[in-house]
């Protein structure tokens, strides 16, 4: 009788390992939004190694972020292409790695070495609990300076960098006048000037770029809607 009672008594403890085991892999999902810039004609997804010949597919999209993807929570995430070599084993072809805050969720910006996602990308991590509404977030990918004002902070840009500004409301309720210049021929030139508005609601990131032909740079605007305080990362 006694085995009979131990199995017995092996099956509930079982099911309660399994339910741990459960609540633990749910407690290690991250949710993941993705932006990347700049917008090319290339496969328009990318793949995030989650585990031994496990890949979850991400959408690389430039006009808002992508809806949340559970993703689990490793010490490096690993994004690019899987496929099988000539014997059909698995391969994986890292494109970019990017090491994960600890946060329950992300926002990562993709920016793109070239025009294929094969030229790799940089991978930025914007924390939701800190780029609130009210607030722009520029990035300089042309290969000068740019220098600038948003409703009365002034900020300059190196190539390659990024800075987030909260600008006061100078051009009536809710408005900012924005201004932004280049370096031409040693001269600072305007290449945008114009009223914002502050959204309460939203974060708005901006991208300053250059493109073929032309020199004076462009913008690309994603406003972005921001989570109330309380649930932007609990």
């Amino acid at each position: 009788m006694r085995p009979r009672i131990a199995s017995l008594l092996s099956i509930p403890v079982l099911t309660f390992l399994t339910l741990s085991s459960s609540s633990a892999a749910g407690a290690d999902q991250v949710d993941v939004k993705v932006l990347c810039f700049p917008k090319t004609a290339d496969v328009p997804t990318i793949e995030l190694l989650v585990g031994p010949e496990k890949v979850e597919e991400i959408k690389l999209q430039a006009h808002e972020f992508t809806l949340p993807t559970k993703v689990p929570r490793l010490p490096v995430w690993k994004f690019g292409k899987s496929g099988t070599d000539g014997e059909g084993n698995f391969t994986f072809t890292t494109y970019a790695e990017f090491q994960p805050a600890d946060l329950k969720r992300q926002l990562l910006v993709f920016i793109r070495e070239g025009p294929k996602n094969e030229d790799g990308f940089r991978i930025r991590a914007l924390d939701p609990k800190t780029l609130r509404g009210k607030q722009y977030h520029l990035t300089n990918l042309t290969t000068g300076p740019i220098a600038g004002t948003i409703g009365g902070k002034n900020f300059k840009l190196t190539p390659g960098s990024h800075t987030t500004v909260k600008p006061e409301a100078d051009r009536g309720k809710n408005l900012c006048f924005a201004s932004l210049s280049y370096l031409r021929n040693g001269k600072a030139r305007t290449f945008f000037s114009s009223n914002w508005k502050l959204r309460e609601r939203s974060r708005v990131l901006i991208f300053i770029y250059n493109t073929s032909g032309q020199q004076s740079p462009r913008i690309h605007s994603v406003v972005d809607p921001v989570r109330p305080p309380a649930e932007a990362n609990p």
